[in-house]
């Protein structure tokens, strides 16, 4: 069999590998699609080691199969079931997400538990639509974590695959007052298409564009703030950080599903003044995953339309080329099988 193996910056390579075996634990996938994740082009750009990918690793975690082997402890899972797996716990270590090898033709499942890091999808749900389930899911995370209610309002920076997921997520559940702030029109188109308000900020002040959208809070002191209960920042800009200290009104939350890379600076006098609060998400949890899954089986759900691109797993350099340099492409998916 063959799989893409990172061997630095701008280095990668579909090598030929040899093939899985399982324990009585485990189980072997067939995988099908594969998409190439944010994290997945930081390492390509700028090195792998501080998010876990390293030399030598065996690349892709937005994966989905078919299952061909399974061992003789494993129960609840067959041969031909179609599979989602959980790339945090594909390996045995969250350790490994990003090196659970999503972009090898078959791929080794440890200690394969149904509903943990292995979820059954349904016969009928092309693989074409199963393959965003777990940037699906990075973005309910983000919105679940901060305990949505049908009432509150939502801002969500960024358009990319995990912002209009989050935007997705919330509007599935219910929600109507959610808006997308991206600088990107083709993207907000897109976020619109899913039902979602759209602010480009490069265009529009965007205080007084949210204001406008959801009226105005208020601080400890009286002062007017921005009416926005939730947001969920999918970009890492320290400005909607710090602009969230300065406006957000009392008891406001920002969520933090972006890996921004600069250092934020504020005075904490007026988290508790406001009592605000900074919340982080780290990738999902197996109630996001099954939701994710729902989500994508619901044909008039737009969301699994962010796949821009499909490249056979031959052509992986060119699909990471792509993904890297064509902002217009949402989402690249490697046909690891075709």
């Amino acid at each position: 069999m063959q799989g893409v193996i990172y061997n630095g910056i701008h280095d990668i390579a579909v090598k030929d590998l040899p093939m899985p075996h399982p324990t009585a634990n485990d189980i072997v996938i067939k995988v099908m699609r594969n998409g190439i994740c944010g994290s997945d082009l930081h390492a390509y750009n700028l090195g792998g080691d501080e998010i876990g990918i390293l030399k030598g690793g065996a690349l892709g975690h937005e994966f989905v199969g078919i299952v061909t082997k399974v061992g003789a402890n494993v129960t609840g899972i067959q041969v031909d079931d179609h599979v989602f797996i959980n790339p945090s716990r594909a390996k045995g270590s969250t350790s490994q997400l990003a090196m659970a090898g999503g972009l090898s033709q078959f791929n080794l499942i440890q200690d394969a538990v149904l509903d943990q890091n292995v979820f059954l999808l349904p016969q009928s749900l092309s693989f074409d639509r199963a393959v965003v389930i777990e940037p699906y899911a990075v973005g309910i995370h983000g919105k679940n974590i901060a305990h949505p209610q049908t009432n509150q309002s939502f801002c969500i920076f960024g358009a990319g695959p995990v912002g209009l997921a989050s935007a997705s997520g919330l509007l599935r559940q219910g929600m109507t007052r959610v808006v997308v702030v991206d600088i990107d029109d083709q993207r907000l188109a897109f976020a619109k298409k899913l039902g979602a308000n759209v602010i480009n900020s490069a265009k529009t002040n965007l205080s007084a564009a949210l204001k406008k959208l959801f009226g105005t809070g208020t601080g400890l002191m009286g002062d007017e703030r921005i009416g926005v209960d939730t947001y969920i920042d999918c970009v890492g800009l320290p400005s909607f950080m710090t602009d969230f200290i300065d406006q957000a009104k009392f008891g406001a939350k920002f969520v933090v599903v972006a890996l921004g890379a600069k250092p934020v600076t504020f005075k904490p006098q007026f988290l508790a003044m406001n009592e605000i609060s900074l919340i982080g998400s780290a990738i999902y949890t197996a109630v996001d995953i099954k939701e994710a899954i729902a989500n994508v089986t619901q044909t008039d759900n737009h969301f699994p339309e962010i796949v821009s691109a499909h490249y056979p797993l031959a052509e992986s350099e060119a699909a990471f080329e792509r993904a890297n340099t064509d902002k217009t492409a949402l989402k690249v998916v490697i046909d690891v099988n075709a």
